[in-house]
C-alpha cells in the first residue's frame, strides 16, 4: 500500500482544493481538459483512486487532526512561541482564518474533490465487473465519507459537494443532520461493496466503513444504529487487542491485530519542513509521514507547542495494578516530572534517565506516538503509522452504546468490554477493583466509563468529539466539570465553542454559507 500511495499522483485535477478562498484558486491549472484525456478507462479510475489516497499525506492527517481534535480538548494547553497556535489551542479564535483552521477545512475538501472525480467518472467507463467497480467506488466513497465526518464533527455545517466542482461554485450550506445523512450513505455503500480485506495494507475495507458508521451514529445520538454497526466488527472475529498497549504506537508493530485502519507512514521519504504542509501547490515536496511528534514533544526534541494538563496524570493514579505499580499507560502516554520515580529505569529518547528541568520545566508532554523508544532525536518524519481506527477504542465505544441503549441493566455486559481493556494493562476487573461501586448505578458507571476511555485513548483523535457528546456547551453541570480541570476552558470557553469557527474566507466567498453561532 505504501508503494500504491507514494506512487506518482494521477493527474486528475485533484490538486485543486474546492471550497477555498479565491487567492488559492487563482492559479494556472496544469490539468486543463483532463476529463477529456484521462478518465476513459477502468485503469484511469483506479489511478485516480491513488490520487485520493494521496491526500492522506496532506497536513490534516500528518498533524492538523491533532491540533483540531486533541488541541481543542481539555487534554492540552499551549505556551508555544507561535502566537497563532496559542490563540487556537487556548480557544480564543481571534482569527477564524488562522492557518490550522483554514487549511484543515481546505485539505478535507481536497479529498472530497478527488473522490468526486472517481465516483462520477466511474459511471462513464467500462468495468471488468460490477464487483471491481464497487471496490474502487467504495474506497472513494469511504474516503469522502471520512472527510465529511471530520467536516461535520469539527464545524457542524458545511456545503455538500457531490459533483466535480469548479472554483466559481457556491454550494448550499448543509446542516449537521444533513451531513450525517450524506455521510451515512457513503459509508453504507462502502460497507456493502468493499471486501473484508485487501492484499495491500492501508486500503479501506468493510470494517473501516462499519467502524466509522458506528462513530457517526454515536456522535449524532443514534445509539441503536451505533451499537449494531460496532457489533458487525466485534462479531467478525477479525480483530483483537494487541499484546502490549504500546504496540499500537510503534513502527515495529504497525498494522497489528488491533488495527482496523491506519495511515501508512514512511521513513523513506524525508523532505524539508515545508513538506509537512503536504500538497504540491504549496511549492514543497510532499512528506509521506507524520509531523505530529515534532509539534507535540517537549524541547529539544520537539517544538513544545502542547503541554499536558496535570489532571490527565492524576487520572492514572487513582489505582495501582495487580503488582502494585501504576498503570503502564501513564508511562507510555506522558513524559512528566515524576516519570522516573514512578517508573524506575525508564529512558526517554535513549538518553534521559532523569527529569530534564532545563528543557521540560515543570510541564508534562505527550509521549504517545513518540519515537523515543528507538532514537535519540526527532527528525522531520515518523515511521509510526497513524492509527485512525483501532479495536481498543471500538470496544469502549460499544460499551457506551450498551448503556445508552439498555440503561442500568446493560452494566454487567458493558463492564466485560471495559475489563478486556483493563486486563491488557494488568488492572483488576472493575468488580474486584477500588472502583467496584461504579457497578451499582448508571450514573457512576457512566462516569467510570468516561475515565476508562480517556486512559485508553488520550491524545488520539476523539476527545473533542467526546466532550461535546457528553454535554460540553449544552449541559451546564458537565461544562463546569470540564472548566474545573481545564483552565483554558474556564477562561475562554463559551457555549458555541464546542464547534470550531468556519473559516472567514469561506463565509465571505460563499453567500450560501453562514458562520457558526458564537463567533
Amino acid at each position: 500500500m505504501k508503494k500504491l500511495i507514494i506512487a506518482s499522483v494521477f493527474a486528475a485535477g485533484g490538486l485543486m482544493v474546492t471550497s477555498c478562498n479565491s487567492d488559492l484558486l487563482d492559479l494556472n491549472n496544469p490539468n486543463t481538459l483532463v476529463a477529456q484525456t484521462a478518465w476513459n478507462t477502468q485503469k484511469d479510475i483506479e489511478n485516480g483512486l491513488t490520487g485520493c489516497y494521496h491526500t492522506l499525506y496532506n497536513c490534516f492527517y500528518n498533524s492538523f487532526n491533532t491540533f483540531l481534535i486533541s488541541g481543542q480538548s481539555d487534554e492540552f494547553y499551549s505556551q508555544s512561541p507561535d502566537a497563532d497556535l496559542v490563540d487556537y489551542i487556548m480557544l480564543k479564535y481571534n482569527n477564524p482564518d488562522q492557518r490550522w483552521n483554514y487549511y484543515a477545512w481546505c485539505y478535507l475538501y481536497q479529498t472530497v474533490f478527488r473522490c468526486n472525480q472517481v465516483i462520477v467518472y466511474a459511471e462513464d467507463v467500462e468495468w471488468s465487473s460490477e464487483v471491481d467497480k464497487g471496490k474502487v467506488v467504495g474506497q472513494a466513497r469511504a474516503l469522502r465519507g471520512m472527510s465529511y465526518y471530520y467536516l461535520a464533527m469539527l464545524w457542524k455545517k458545511a456545503p455538500i459537494v457531490d459533483w466535480i466542482s469548479a472554483p466559481s461554485d457556491q454550494p448550499a450550506e448543509a446542516t449537521f443532520e444533513e451531513l450525517v445523512s450524506f455521510i451515512e450513505k457513503d459509508f453504507l455503500y462502502a460497507a456493502e461493496n468493499l471486501p473484508e480485506s485487501f492484499p495491500e495494507v492501508g486500503r479501506m475495507n468493510k470494517y473501516f466503513a462499519y467502524t466509522f458508521l458506528g462513530k457517526l451514529y454515536m456522535n449524532s445520538g443514534q445509539w441503536e444504529k451505533a451499537k449494531a454497526a460496532f457489533e458487525v466488527v466485534i462479531t467478525s472475529g477479525k480483530y483483537e487487542l494487541a499484546a502490549e498497549y504500546h504496540d499500537n504506537f510503534r513502527h515495529t508493530t504497525n498494522n497489528n491485530v488491533e488495527s482496523i485502519w491506519e495511515i501508512q507512514n514512511s521513513d523513506e521519504v524525508h523532505s524539508p519542513f515545508g513538506g509537512y504542509w503536504g500538497i504540491a501547490n504549496d511549492d514543497a515536496e510532499c512528506n509521506f509521514t507524520s509531523w505530529r511528534e515534532r509539534f507535540i514533544s517537549g524541547s529539544p526534541y520537539g517544538f513544545g507547542d502542547y503541554a499536558v494538563y496535570s489532571w490527565v496524570i492524576d487520572m492514572y493514579k487513582d489505582e495501582k495494578d495487580k503488582d502494585g505499580n501504576y498503570d503502564i499507560r501513564l508511562r507510555d502516554n506522558i513524559v512528566y516530572p515524576d516519570l522516573f520515580k514512578d517508573f524506575p529505569g525508564d529512558i526517554v529518547y535513549m538518553t534521559h534517565t532523569a527529569w530534564d528541568a532545563t528543557n521540560w520545566g515543570n510541564n508534562a508532554w505527550c509521549r504517545k506516538y513518540s519515537t523515543d523508544y528507538y532514537r535519540d532525536n526527532v527528525d522531520g518524519y515518523s515511521p509510526i503509522n497513524t492509527r485512525i481506527l483501532r479495536y481498543g477504542e471500538l470496544l469502549l465505544s460499544y460499551a457506551e452504546c450498551l448503556i445508552e441503549v439498555g440503561g442500568a441493566s446493560a452494566i454487567p455486559e458493558a463492564a466485560k468490554y471495559i475489563d478486556m481493556i483493563r486486563e491488557r494493562v494488568n488492572l483488576y476487573p472493575l468488580a474486584k477493583s477500588v472502583h467496584k461501586d461504579c457497578l451499582n448505578s448508571l450514573d457512576a458507571f457512566e462516569k467510570r466509563l468516561r475515565i476508562e476511555r480517556e486512559k485508553e485513548i488520550c491524545f488520539e483523535y476523539d476527545r473533542f468529539f467526546d466532550l461535546r457528546r457528553w454535554g460540553l456547551g449544552t449541559d451546564t453541570k458537565y461544562t463546569n466539570e470540564v472548566k474545573a480541570r481545564s483552565s483554558k476552558h474556564a477562561a475562554n470557553f463559551t457555549p458555541g465553542k464546542e464547534w470550531l469557527p468556519i473559516p472567514l474566507s469561506e463565509v465571505s466567498n460563499n453567500p450560501n454559507l453562514t458562520q457558526n453561532e458564537g463567533y
